[in-house]
């Protein structure tokens, strides 16, 4: 078996389009590293005159610039940086004031803008949901910051959950085990983590497209007759195609994987992995992660996901007769998930999402979303956090697609 192993390996390395698939994919993975920094902009006034950087440059200004309300976020900080937008608001009036100096607006707002975001969510009004504005937020508001998280979980499922009450129960108990205080590096932001679940799509995309064609081109140019008829037999062929599969998907995903979050953090800087994940997305997010666990979360939910599509696409191509009819249902069951999501949507889109082998990776359907959401489905009498769904479907779905691809390979007529 081991001998057929190496020369499936082979067989699968030596052609053209997977050669092509392979250098595309650590292409990649150093492209959409880089490119949410170039998107980088920071103007500020020199001399009467506006300068405006790109770009890495920028990213080390706004970090310097952000520096004051960089590490433990404490109540005491977000009063001070209320106290400078109360001052400076009553003078102005508003942010968007054309008299309002640039470099005032650097130096006392820009610097607390995201923490002040978050005291705006935690402050919202338990009814409506509407975050209050600046002006009407007090610091004894400003002091009271972790108890209003406590308190505003519990409103806000109430609004997002209301005709699901053990939801609503589930989401305050594990909100309870996220533990104060929480941690603000700047430099690493939102758009960075959703490239990484770009590119981890595109990586899957990438893996089935190699994968679409291990049974079916054989059946195409009749080389398997031939391997049917040595003594090996077909289920000892059909679980090497399947470990070759398995092998070189993984190959793939490890070091690539790993390139790209070395080139992304090392353009934030590594501090930024301490970032709770409540300052860069919501106040109340329910798991208790910081933006390097986050990371490695969005990596094994990949992953899963990766194998499963994989399975998946290997049962396929044991189901086709062509590589063509492969390759094109390749194509689509990666593509579905998220096509469901956006246009069916509703519970039905949701569980169509979370069923099919592809569904963590994709647009607005994709876990790093999910992780951010407070989406609930009902699984039978229990309400499910979608994220676990996510995480524990693709994981059942590896070994079920493997069982059938090596049935229908086996049962396929010569």
């Amino acid at each position: 078996m081991w001998k057929l192993y190496k020369q499936e390996m082979k067989r699968i390395l030596r052609t053209k389009s997977t050669l092509l698939l392979l250098a595309a994919a650590l292409a990649l993975s150093v492209f959409m590293s880089w490119v949410p920094v170039t998107y980088e902009r920071y103007t500020y006034e020199d001399n009467g005159k506006e300068i405006t950087l790109e770009g890495p440059e920028a990213l080390a200004l706004r970090k310097q610039m952000e520096a004051p309300s960089a590490g433990e976020v404490t109540p005491e900080k977000l009063a001070k940086g209320l106290s400078y937008y109360h001052t400076n608001l009553e003078i102005y009036d508003s942010f968007y004031n054309e008299d309002f100096p640039l470099n005032l607006k650097i130096q006392e707002i820009y610097p607390w803008w995201l923490l002040l975001q978050r005291l705006r969510e935690a402050n919202a009004d338990p009814v409506s949901g509407m975050a209050p504005e600046y002006m009407e937020i007090s610091d004894e508001d400003a002091l009271a910051f972790y108890d209003r998280c406590q308190s505003h979980i519990a409103d806000l499922m109430a609004l997002e959950q209301k005709d699901n009450p053990a939801a609503q129960q589930i989401a305050v108990q594990m909100y309870e085990k996220v533990e104060p205080p929480f941690y603000y590096y700047p430099g690493y932001d939102t758009n960075m983590i959703e490239y990484e679940g770009i590119y981890l799509f595109l990586l899957m995309f990438l893996c089935i497209l190699i994968t679409a064609p291990v049974f079916c081109c054989e059946y195409q140019t009749g080389a398997d007759d031939i391997l049917r008829s040595t003594r090996h037999g077909r289920r000892t062929l059909a679980l090497v195609k399947i470990l070759a599969a398995l092998s070189i998907g993984s190959a793939m995903f490890l070091p690539c994987m790993l390139l790209f979050q070395i080139i992304s953090n090392s353009l934030s800087g590594w501090e930024c992995r301490q970032t709770s994940m409540q300052i860069l997305f919501s106040v109340v997010s329910l798991l208790d992660l910081n933006m390097g666990q986050l990371q490695n979360l969005i990596m094994l939910g990949g992953f899963l996901t990766l194998l499963a599509s994989i399975c998946f696409v290997l049962f396929l191509s044991a189901s086709c007769k062509n590589t063509t009819m492969a390759t094109g249902l390749t194509i689509a069951s990666a593509l579905l998930p998220t096509l469901f999501y956006m246009l069916i949507g509703g519970s039905l889109g949701s569980y169509l999402r979370v069923l099919l082998p592809s569904g963590g990776l994709g647009g607005s359907n994709a876990l790093l979303y999910a992780l951010a959401d407070f989406e609930f489905l009902k699984v039978g009498p229990f309400s499910v956090w979608t994220p676990w769904l996510l995480l524990i479907v693709p994981a059942l779905e590896i070994p079920l697609f493997l069982y059938l691809t090596v049935r229908t390979y086996c049962r396929r007529s010569m």
